[in-house]
């Protein structure tokens, strides 16, 4: 029973470590929009929901919004688009793209500028491939803030010199079960990088 007992307090130390270093190292590089470093080579957009009509969910929404504003302020060169396209009806690359390229017409956010990546399953996948695929080596995450711990300590892993700025623009609808998933996949992710599989 002994043995048990330190075991499970052995498994906690250890997921609780997880927590702190993940969440002391990337807050380091959370910034406000005035604060960011200009040119970087990109703004990476984590995917998030789709709504049934086809319009961004409001994580979504906001994520793609602080990214364009990023882009407009000409603090990177490029909006990298990255999310889950994987069913039939479920294509998150094409509401984000329609979203910044029907909101955004204004501020002459060129299509060209946009690359999109199809296989971003993950925030792992998509940092991942950020660097291995479409070579970027400094950018700018916009995601949400309980999010952007996790992102950056990926990125970083990666070799990205990445910083964040919090998308959040209002509250959130199941915020309470999106920070518990968030920690399940500090965990996985953590150990991820460790071994940095690519």
């Amino acid at each position: 029973m002994a043995y048990v007992l330190i075991f499970c307090l052995i498994v906690a130390l250890i997921v609780l470590s997880i927590f702190v270093v993940m969440d002391m190292y990337g807050n380091k590089y959370i910034l406000d929009m005035k604060d960011l470093p200009i040119d970087c080579d990109t703004v990476i957009i984590l995917g998030a929901g789709i709504r049934p009509d086809g319009n961004p969910c409001d994580l979504l929404a906001d994520r793609l919004d602080t990214g364009a504003k990023v882009y407009v302020r000409r603090i990177c060169k490029t909006i990298l688009l990255t999310g889950d396209n994987s069913g039939e009806n479920h294509n998150e690359l094409a509401v984000m793209k329609n979203w910044i390229m029907k909101n955004y017409t204004e501020e002459n956010i060129r299509e060209s500028d946009l690359l999109i990546d199809n296989c971003g399953f993950c925030t792992y996948d998509s940092m991942k491939r950020a660097k291995n695929i479409f070579n970027i080596n400094r950018a700018i995450i916009s995601t949400n803030r309980y999010h952007l711990p996790r992102a950056i300590f990926i990125a970083r892993r990666f070799g990205i010199e990445a910083y964040g700025i919090a998308s959040d623009m209002r509250e959130y609808d199941r915020m309470k079960k999106y920070k518990r998933r968030e920690r399940l996949a500090q965990i996985k992710d953590f150990f991820l990088c460790l071994i940095k599989i690519y």
